[in-house]
């Protein structure tokens, strides 16, 4: 297929060529966080970019898209999202999609709970209690299988059936609009307005666009009730109170490895003088973004590389990510944007 791609914007981010920017008066990231470094990136994702896009789901998709040419493109039209060599276009699910999500998970998760701590509660209990073993039982099954049993698997029988047996079309539905782009022929960052007026304060009418090199990400420390702490990253806008959370992508994690990852991968994935993430759901629009051909043409990548990957090779791939994002050290390098800006404090 020949390259369609239109030519890269003027504000496109590219690390060669960086502008010089505007002193930082306010630092809006909050409190809790710390500021990974620019640049000197590694060829890096975190886990969820790798796994959840199996060699077999994505020659599923494949067949789907050569029976029913443009299946593609209008799901993304409808759910308000997007992965492609242009732009990553994210919108929440539904309230709807996420009650029978939630039904699903919460369910499947209160049931073992219940299984195995009230297990563990009667085995630990009984001894202190008057009653023999038998009759202790009795009213244990009395009190956890109509209170706690049933409606936790209920749920969780109800939510899996919704998913997986009705139809798509009755579950999964779209949200009002999408949240947020990152889109690298342009080289900008979209917060997409929400309601009337959101970014009025902001000298905004409409959505939030600024370039992609006045963001900095953030990982936000938030301690869970034992102290434990679980992060997060955060895009912030460097001149205004804006941001991006990213925690839907890849959750709270208790290493900072993996949202240090994730920056690694936008800034590739956004930087016009690097081929774009080598990750599965990338692979078939690699051949559209000019750099990333030459690149493939120079190295001779395999253009069917994750299509065709047998399950024991992607299990391997995944294992060797793994290794590669808890041998991460991003936090020691040098900031390649304090060169061009003086920030806060």
């Amino acid at each position: 297929m020949a390259d369609t791609s239109p030519p890269y914007g003027a504000e496109a981010y590219d690390s060669r060529h960086i502008p010089q920017q505007s002193p930082q008066i306010h630092d809006h990231a909050g409190r809790l966080c710390m500021r990974p470094p620019w640049g000197n990136t590694q060829e890096i994702a975190p886990l969820t970019f790798i796994e959840d896009d199996s060699p077999a789901e994505l020659r599923e998709e494949e067949e789907e898209e050569r029976r029913s040419p443009g299946s593609r493109a209008r799901k993304q039209a409808r759910f308000h999202n997007a992965c492609d060599n242009i732009r990553y276009r994210q919108a929440h699910a539904s309230a709807w999609t996420h009650l029978w999500a939630y039904l699903w998970g919460i369910g499947r998760f209160l049931f073992w709970f219940f299984i195995i701590g009230g297990t563990l509660t009667f085995l630990i209990t009984t001894p202190m209690l008057e009653i023999g073993w038998e009759e202790a039982f009795d009213e244990y099954l009395k009190l956890i299988i109509p209170w706690f049993l049933i409606p936790s698997l209920g749920s969780w029988v109800v939510g899996y059936i919704a998913i997986h047996h009705l139809p798509s079309q009755w579950i999964f539905t779209p949200s009002k609009g999408p949240l947020w782009e990152l889109n690298r022929q342009t080289g900008m960052v979209t917060v997409f307005a929400r309601k009337p007026g959101q970014f009025k304060k902001q000298g905004y009418d409409g959505d939030f666009t600024r370039p992609f090199h006045e963001f900095d990400a953030y990982v936000h420390v938030l301690p869970t009730r034992q102290g434990m702490p679980l992060y997060s990253l955060h895009l912030v806008h460097r001149y205004q109170p804006v941001a991006i959370d990213f925690m839907p992508l890849i959750g709270r994690q208790s290493s900072d490895k993996n949202s240090l990852a994730l920056w690694d991968m936008w800034q590739n994935y956004m930087d016009i003088s690097k081929p774009l993430p080598d990750i599965p759901v990338l692979e078939e629009f690699r051949h559209l973004d000019p750099t990333t051909a030459e690149h493939d043409r120079r190295t001779g990548r395999n253009p069917r590389y994750w299509r065709d990957m047998d399950d024991s090779t992607f299990k391997a791939a995944i294992l060797a990510m793994q290794d590669r994002i808890n041998q991460l050290d991003a936090l020691s390098r040098p900031n390649l944007m304090a060169r061009h800006v003086r920030y806060a404090g």
